[in-house]
């Protein structure tokens, strides 16, 4: 299937690769559609038409302290969609006034449609993100959280739920089966509910569905508030939760806080030996060629620089790092060669600047583990969140993740990627025996199914 062409502006990037490469490389990026709330997740319809997840600004209903932003409020309102633009160009919003929470007054950080990905029969489904604690998501969720009552050392992040503290937001923290011409929800598995009863990462009690990948009969959805993968069966018959590890980072890279602020309880863990275990945060998840699910984390507060890593979830449900040294991922994929993209959303530390535009990059992990920075940070992808491989076979990138009206879609045209000649991937020490036996399995699986 070709993509038509779109109504776009063009940008050409030209910069020296830092990964190895001897020669230079030049991309250019093309502005697909711009205006978009908090934009999220994107993908292509069975005929080319791109979808792009408006999470929204919020509103001026009830409002909720959030991890997501550091415990400012953010507050419910109507005001999420899902942007729609036609081969042609033609742009159209659906699923308007869709239940959205996001801080206010700013309108930055919405919550609400994550994602929207189609089955091989071209059926849709939604995924939709939450950003805090589930019980003050709507009545139904205040009871359960009654039942499962939170724990006393998050008692200062989530005061006790009341009806005064009901968000009014049903819909979200939700994957649905979804009618795009009726714009009908059927619901396949509730975020909010299952971390109340079962909390599988075992921390603090938080729910964000963030990223949604579908393959074959399975949805795979990771969870960046829960800090957990799932594996759910699109007939909503089936599902696994996976718990993803926290990060132990040194605790002398916790920076200095403002006079009179205190850390909030739950955002890190001290640990002997002057080290801290800080949240994972996964945002980003695709099913690799070999069949596993590899999962990207943000890393969570104090935003260490190098520190994300890449998981690799096979049969056994057991994550095991395979890639480390990245930093604030948020997607994954993979390219018809085999070579995991990972999209960062910034280069640098989220306290180190402007969250609406920090320096986001791409960077290209072929099977043997070579590393190409294809964007590299500075050069039009501030605050990348979202990466999908178009029917034209074009890696598309949703930019400006943060802030209302500031987020576009661009089409990211690779001139000259030069084969690599030193390979930067820094694994951890417990990966590089293990996961470099990984790889080579991975590549022998990978050179096997190019023959098939």
């Amino acid at each position: 299937m070709k993509l038509k062409s779109f109504a776009v502006t063009s940008i050409t990037l030209c910069f020296a690769a830092i990964c190895g490469t001897s020669s230079a490389q030049a991309a250019s990026l093309t502005t697909i559609v711009d205006g978009i709330s908090n934009l999220r997740g994107i993908s292509f319809g069975p005929d080319g038409t791109l979808y792009a997840a408006e999470p929204g600004i919020g509103g001026n209903g009830n409002c909720q302290p959030s991890p997501s932003t550091l415990f400012q409020p953010i507050c419910a309102g109507n005001s999420g969609s899902l942007v729609k633009v036609s081969p042609d160009g033609t742009k159209q919003r659906i699923f308007t006034n869709f239940q959205s929470i996001a801080e206010q007054p700013s309108g930055n950080q919405g919550a609400g449609i994550q994602d929207l990905q189609f089955d091989s029969l071209g059926n849709a489904y939604l995924l939709t993100g939450f950003a805090g604690y589930p019980g003050n998501r709507d009545a139904e969720t205040l009871e359960l959280g009654s039942q499962y009552p939170i724990p006393e050392q998050q008692l200062i992040t989530f005061p006790p739920s009341t009806p005064d503290k009901v968000l009014n937001t049903p819909l979200l923290a939700q994957l649905y089966k979804v009618d795009l011409n009726t714009g009908s929800l059927e619901s396949i598995f509730d975020f909010a509910e299952y971390e109340i009863i079962n909390n599988p990462d075992g921390g603090d009690v938080v729910t964000n569905p963030y990223d949604l990948t579908v393959n074959g009969d399975t949805a795979y959805v990771v969870d960046g508030g829960g800090n957990a993968a799932y594996k759910i069966k699109l007939d909503g018959s089936e599902f696994q939760a996976i718990g993803i590890p926290k990060a132990v980072i040194s605790a002398s890279e916790l920076p200095p806080l403002p006079p009179g602020v205190e850390l909030p309880p739950g955002l890190v863990e001290f640990l002997p030996g002057g080290q801290i275990a800080v949240q994972s945060v996964p945002t980003g998840g695709t099913v690799g060629p070999d069949g596993a699910l590899y999962v990207g984390e943000y890393t969570g507060f104090p935003y260490p620089e190098g520190k994300s890593r890449i998981f690799r979830i096979d049969e056994d449900g057991s994550p095991e790092v395979f890639l480390d040294g990245f930093t604030h991922i948020t997607d994954l994929t993979f390219d018809e060669n085999g070579n995991l993209l990972v999209l960062q959303f910034s280069d640098t530390s989220q306290l180190e600047g402007d969250l609406r535009f920090l320096p986001g990059s791409l960077i290209q992990v072929n099977p043997n583990g070579d590393r190409t920075t294809l964007v590299a940070a500075g050069e039009g992808l501030e605050s990348a969140d979202g990466i999908t491989i178009g029917p034209d076979g074009k890696i598309y990138i949703s930019r400006r993740g943060v802030g209302p009206g500031l987020g576009s879609v661009v089409r990211v045209d690779i001139q000259s990627v030069p084969e690599p000649t030193t390979v930067l991937g820094t694994l951890t020490a417990a990966a590089l025996g293990a996961a470099s036996m990984r790889k080579r399995k991975y590549s022998k699986e990978l050179a096997v199914a190019r023959t098939k």
